[in-house]
């Protein structure tokens, strides 16, 4: 059924009514060519016969008139003018008049022209013949007479209604041509775009893989299916991302979840004494805690996917914040008898970023660092800088990262021992919030790592530079803060973000 609303049908009427429009203005403006031609035409000759007519009476003087009598007397036309002209003097008497003039009684109308030359257009009743007239005053001998032409317009009139009958005839059975192929045309066109909507129309949740065909043209249609197919590949990522994210969720909240109704119901089946109470109680305290940080960090994640958790970037002492940072880190460093460091190459130095969301970035950095690596390990904490950028490398003498596990560090969930890193209260979610940070600051992360022996994360922020007060200039930096402990070393765990 074909609806009138369509794409098809519109692209069909533009079709139609542009070629309509050009074809009626091509019609009218050929029919008025060819009129103007044969008039301009007609009215050569006129002027031609005219001056056959002049000629002939300056070579007679003042009996030109005498004898253009006697010559109509000896036939039925004057050879002159092609015998349709008459002469009147000043005072509008009519001297002379050819017999076809007065044979078909055709009534030229008398009227005196200064010009040198006129055309008039007479338009004279149903039963005398349109003509064409062209009028000329004249001096002979001294006396001014006044001469008039005329040539019948019949040849012409038949002529142009001839052209207008054929543009009757032909001009709406070709519009009758135009629309079909428009019509034609507009479904040739939406072929194509017919397909996409049929495959588009076939994908849904269940077959997210599948693909619209591409055109073989490079054309819109082309692009348009590239472009369709490229935000399903975008689609699908996304849905296999909230897909895994959901199971992921579900299978960590299970985990501590199972363990607080164990040891809840470990409480309730008999006494049980003091301590077990409290090692119980302390147990729960823990899940708990670990639940409340993974369901924080959901909450988080979920608002960045949204777009809702947007940072408020301006400039910040990124030296300042590090020392913060490196304060509340040292005691989790020291309960670990792991040495602490942290060396700036400059005690002053702004940056673009949100205070609270870069601190939450180191304190995630330092938080991995610490926990990765055995007693008796070093984490350093370095700020350097280049012309454009702050640099801020955490490193680490932990269990580090194989080459295969880096591609996946920032991915939610993704740990490369899920049962080690449980123990270590990880929930595998802290790096994959550090890189939203970060590429909301328009910076950079980038990791090096080597299997068991080391681990450094960079972090690449925008510097704030202003036409205000330069940098205060290099200094060394004061003593870094190393904390040897005793050797007390512990099983190293296995690494996760």
């Amino acid at each position: 059924m074909i609806q009138f609303s369509s794409i098809r049908c519109r692209i069909a009427s533009w079709y139609f009514f542009s070629a309509a429009a050009i074809v009626l203005g091509l019609a009218f403006g050929c029919w008025f060519t060819i009129r103007a031609i044969l008039y301009y035409s007609l009215d050569e000759e006129l002027y031609r016969e005219t001056m056959q007519v002049v000629q002939f009476l300056q070579s007679h003087g003042d009996g030109a008139v005498r004898e253009l009598h006697r010559e109509a007397g000896f036939g039925p036309e004057v050879p002159l003018a092609g015998g349709l002209f008459q002469i009147y003097d000043t005072n509008q008497n009519l001297l002379f008049e050819t017999p076809s003039l007065a044979r078909h009684h055709i009534a030229l109308p008398l009227q005196a022209f200064k010009q040198a030359k006129a055309i008039i257009y007479r338009n004279s009743s149903p039963d005398q013949p349109r003509v064409r007239l062209c009028a000329r005053p004249m001096l002979i001998d001294g006396r001014q007479f006044t001469i008039q032409v005329a040539q019948p317009l019949r040849s012409i009139d038949q002529s142009l209604s001839v052209f207008a009958l054929v543009l009757y005839v032909v001009v709406p059975l070709f519009l009758l041509l135009v629309a079909w192929a428009g019509f034609w045309l507009g479904g040739r066109a939406m072929a194509p775009v017919e397909q996409i909507n049929r495959e588009a129309r076939a994908i849904g949740p269940e077959n997210l893989i599948a693909r619209l065909s591409v055109p073989t043209p490079k054309d819109e249609l082309r692009t348009l299916s590239e472009t369709l197919n490229a935000m399903l590949e975008r689609i699908e990522a996304s849905v296999k991302r909230v897909t895994q994210f959901t199971a992921d969720a579900s299978h960590e909240l299970r985990a501590p979840l199972a363990i607080i109704q164990a040891a809840t119901e470990f409480l309730l089946r008999r006494e049980r004494s003091r301590d077990e109470t409290v090692e119980t109680l302390k147990d729960i305290l823990k899940e708990t805690t670990r639940t409340s940080t993974l369901v924080e960090h959901l909450l988080k994640l979920a608002r960045t996917d949204s777009g809702h958790n947007q940072l408020q970037v301006a400039p910040l002492d990124i030296a300042s914040l590090l020392r913060e940072v490196g304060e509340r880190s040292q005691p989790l460093a020291r309960k670990k008898l792991i040495r602490f460091s942290w060396q700036f190459d400059q005690d002053f130095l702004s940056v673009l970023g949100d205070e609270a969301a870069l601190r939450e970035l180191f304190l995630i950095l330092l938080d991995n660092a610490i926990k990765y690596t055995p007693r008796r390990g070093s984490v350093e904490l370095k700020l350097s800088y280049t012309q454009n950028s702050a640099i801020v490398a955490v490193r680490d003498t932990g269990i580090g990262i194989s080459a295969q596990d880096l591609p996946h560090i920032f991915d939610r969930f993704w740990r490369a021992d899920k049962v080690r890193s449980r123990e270590m209260g990880g929930v595998g979610l802290g790096l994959s919030i550090a890189k939203w940070i970060i590429e909301q600051s328009n910076g950079s992360i980038h990791v090096e790592s080597e299997l068991g022996r080391r681990s450094v994360f960079s972090v690449h922020i925008p510097r704030f530079l202003s036409d205000g007060p330069s940098l205060p200039p290099d200094i060394s930096p004061g003593p870094p803060d190393h904390t040897a402990w005793p050797d007390n070393s512990a099983s190293a765990p296995s690494r996760s973000n």
